[in-house]
């Protein structure tokens, strides 16, 4: 097994069941393959979706990025 990879278990109804065989059928990948690269666009697009809503967000929770430069400098700094 590959470094920095877990095997985990879940559980498809029928109907994606077959969808993910067909799908791994036509394009020669593992039905693993195909739900690990459906799990990652997933993914992407629920950051997308969070990063929009942060950025929409007009709470006390944001802040500039003079005050995230700050932040890092002083971190630098500890190290």
């Amino acid at each position: 097994m590959e470094q920095g990879v877990a095997k985990v278990s879940i559980t498809l109804n029928a109907y994606l069941r077959k969808e993910v065989d067909s799908i791994s059928l036509e394009l020669g990948k593992t039905r693993s393959r195909i739900i690990a690269d459906a799990l990652e666009y997933y993914l992407d697009f629920l950051d997308l979706v969070i990063a929009e809503r942060r950025l929409n967000d007009e709470s006390d929770n944001v802040i500039s990025s003079e005050e995230m430069e700050k932040f890092i400098d002083e971190m630098e700094v500890e190290i």
